[in-house]
């Protein structure tokens, strides 16, 4: 049974007194101050933790909660908001969650939050689970058990936080709605701290990597059909007015048109570019799996009975030579 007064008070209809000081109980914080969506459905979650866990629930926001309403946090679940100026450290919460003794502290997988939690676990002797899809609780042993999203949140495992304070920090896209119960009262309070604000680097523009066969995202690929080297080289500058790469099947390679670097089949590289654009490629087995990942696969040979035919999305039934040498004109042309 939880400790939130709110529902005592929407019985009683009045206030009820509340005793005690900020100690133990389920912290949410949010490091730069934002109370939007995400923080408050991690507000939410911390209400259904710290019922199960008899305790209250406190948000500590940065900025003095510039990124927000504080009042939207209780109305979530909170029963106390501090607020304070700046974004803490590490350094900082240790300081300030020592004497507190905290249940559990949860921070949103934001890149702060992600720089934060490992540290104030490490600070605090406590338990830390660095991705969480979810929070429950242990009804026996009354530990925070953090449900980890495994294979892209295909599946997920449980883990029990055993050491104190269990510190979680929370993907909260993967949580239910907030909460927004108008009813609920709580208190918003000053904590007096001016945390420092964090240093600002200018942006740097790193150059663009090469493209390769692993991250274009258009794969010009050439087989026997385009003839000769002729044929090959519209293929390449088919592939560079398109902005990708031009690559081959194991007949090209073996016509001394591409390097194995460039070979794509169970004996080269598997690609998945958005568009696959096969001139000349009959297809084969080898073919088909090494292009599954492809966002489109575009095939352009003269058999309607080639085995690419029904693998491709769209087929062309034409001489690629001719197809290439229509499409760079089409292309100039614009």
């Amino acid at each position: 049974m939880g400790m939130d007064l709110s529902y005592l008070e929407a019985l009683m209809g009045g206030p009820a007194e509340e005793g005690g000081e900020t100690t133990g109980g389920v912290w949410v914080v949010s490091p730069d101050g934002d109370l939007g969506d995400g923080i408050l459905r991690l507000v939410g979650k911390a209400r259904v933790v710290a019922d199960a866990l008899g305790g209250y629930v406190y948000v500590l926001a940065g900025r003095n909660a510039a990124g927000g309403d504080p009042q939207a946090a209780i109305r979530a679940g909170a029963d106390q908001v501090l607020t304070a100026g700046g974004v803490p450290t590490v350094d900082d919460l240790a300081a300030f969650f020592r004497d507190r003794a905290p249940q559990a502290v949860l921070l949103p997988h934001t890149p702060l939050g992600r720089a934060l939690g490992p540290g104030l676990a490490q600070a605090l002797d406590g338990g830390l689970c660095g991705l969480v899809a979810d929070l429950a609780v242990d009804p026996i042993y009354q530990r925070m058990v953090a449900h980890q999203p495994v294979l892209d949140d295909a599946a997920r495992q449980a883990v029990s936080i055993v050491a104190a304070p269990a510190v979680a920090v929370v993907d909260t896209d993967l949580l239910p709605a907030a909460f927004n119960e108008p009813w609920r009262t709580g208190t918003v309070e000053e904590t007096g701290l001016a945390w420092a604000e964090p240093e600002s680097y200018p942006a740097v523009e790193l150059p663009a990597p090469p493209l390769t066969l692993r991250n274009a995202r258009v794969v010009v690929a050439a087989g026997l059909g385009m003839k000769d080297e002729a044929g090959f080289a519209l293929a390449k500058q088919l592939a560079e007015a398109l902005g990708g790469v031009v690559a081959g099947d194991l007949a090209a390679l073996d016509a001394g048109w591409i390097t194995e670097e460039q070979l794509v089949g169970l004996t080269g590289h598997s690609v998945a570019p958005r568009l696959y654009l096969a001139l000349g490629i009959d297809g084969d087995t080898g073919q088909f799996m090494a292009t599954s990942g492809a966002g489109c696969i575009v095939a352009v040979q003269p058999d309607p009975a080639a085995p690419f035919v029904p693998v491709a999305d769209y087929n062309i039934i034409a001489d690629p030579v001719e197809f290439a040498q229509a499409f760079l004109a089409a292309l100039d042309r614009r």
